[in-house]
């Protein structure tokens, strides 16, 4: 049985169009009852999980209803959002795969999602590797850095961050990581810029939808955990774009800086049924002197500057999602840091500055944040469980018959 499901996920994989025809043909039936009949065999669970992820099946919620983390962009001043992740995991007595079904990221948000949601590695351990990477990748020298720029528009070495992905990520499929009971669902998000005329979003899943259930974002399942990362932190100016297969891309942060309305889509297409729990969207920090220029006009610089920091903007998400979502189910972190940090900022003393001001801004947000804890620590009841049971048994018996 191991073998054939096995045989089943490469046909899947390379023939993804058949994810319907599996699903009429009640395939989906057959997978579902032998994870049930064979509970103890986990390499066939493993299997059966990994096929059920490929034709479009998720599991119900574990949670009272969906639970969303979303990532910002913004270089090492990931330090932020791990900062609140580190609160939240002090709080609430769980990491961070336990306590979200979804997370979503961008760029630096994409380590993030892949190194805490997939890794399952512990908010400090991610602390720690996420200095290294700073002082690995963001160290050039200022004339070397410049003739990259003119020659390969780049500033930084591009191979060396590749490396250092291919060696903390793996080279790992992305749909394999469904596998482990306890993965949630994980996206990352890219621009490809060779589709047209203007750059599109594109998602790296670990998961596909139901057929019929069409996400307005394209994507896909088969490429390695490095390559995602990869994609989506390809800055303009700081790495090269990355190429895979006939597809350009740059980072993510371009077109959806803020990813969060991306995952609040992409999750109602997962649990259609469902209500949502909590929404957390984390950002990275955000700066803003409150000087007003004496200045009559602005250089070329500055408006390059200006359109890029539009383009980049992570508020207008968040005021609409403010709009939208309740106030006991929408939450966004995202300090007011007291000094500018650019992208590639890798002094020990900026970093620890960033950390100071993100520990006093979840100091006088704490109320904020033991509410959203007191959220996540609300486990699905035994009523619901048995619900999902109940009602995953009739769907089994009605096409048994069908």
């Amino acid at each position: 049985m191991t073998a054939r499901i096995e045989e089943l996920n490469r046909h899947l994989t390379r023939h993804p169009e058949c994810r319907a025809v599996a699903w009429q043909e009640k395939v989906l039936v057959l997978l579902l009852r032998q994870r049930r009949c064979h509970s103890d065999d986990q390499e066939l669970q493993g299997a059966i999980r990994e096929a059920l992820a490929l034709i479009g099946y998720a599991d119900p919620v574990k949670g009272q209803g969906i639970r969303v983390l979303s990532i910002d962009g913004g270089g090492t001043r990931g330090l932020v959002a791990l900062q609140v992740l580190k609160q939240l995991e002090e709080e609430s007595g769980k990491p961070v795969h336990q306590m979200f079904d979804y997370v979503c990221g961008v760029s630096t948000g994409a380590v993030l999602a892949f190194t805490l949601g997939l890794g399952q590695i512990s908010v400090g351990e991610c602390e720690e590797m996420y200095r290294r990477f700073g002082s690995d990748v963001f160290r050039q020298n200022p004339l070397v850095g410049t003739v990259k720029m003119g020659w390969s528009h780049a500033y930084y070495n591009s191979a060396t961050w590749e490396g250092i992905l291919r060696e903390k990520m793996g080279s790992e499929m992305l749909i394999k990581t469904a596998r482990t009971p306890s993965c949630p669902k994980v996206a990352a998000v890219s621009a490809v810029v060779n589709w047209g005329t203007s750059p599109k979003p594109f998602i790296f899943r670990n998961y596909t939808h139901a057929p019929g259930s069409v996400s307005r974002y394209a994507g896909g399942t088969g490429h390695r955990l490095w390559q995602a990362v990869r994609a989506s932190s390809a800055a303009p100016g700081y790495f090269q774009e990355f190429r895979l297969h006939n597809d350009i891309h740059q980072d993510g942060g371009l077109l959806l800086n803020n990813p969060c309305a991306l995952a609040v889509h992409e999750c109602r297409l997962l649990w259609p049924g469902s209500p949502f729990q909590c929404v957390v969207s984390l950002g990275t920090g955000r700066y803003d002197s409150g000087k007003k220029s004496a200045a009559t006009s602005t250089s070329l610089r500055s408006k390059i500057s200006n359109v890029i920091s539009s383009a980049t903007d992570t508020e207008g998400v968040h005021t609409l999602l403010d709009d939208l979502l309740p106030v006991d189910v929408y939450f966004r972190f995202n300090p007011l840091i007291s000094a500018y940090v650019p992208l590639d900022e890798s002094r020990a003393e900026c970093l620890d500055q960033l950390r100071d001001d993100t520990e006093l801004y979840l100091q006088r947000n704490r109320p904020k944040l033991q509410r959203l804890s007191g959220i996540l620590r609300a486990e699905r009841g035994a009523l619901r469980t048995a619900g999902d049971w109940l009602r995953e048994s009739t769907w089994l018996l009605r096409h048994r018959w069908s």
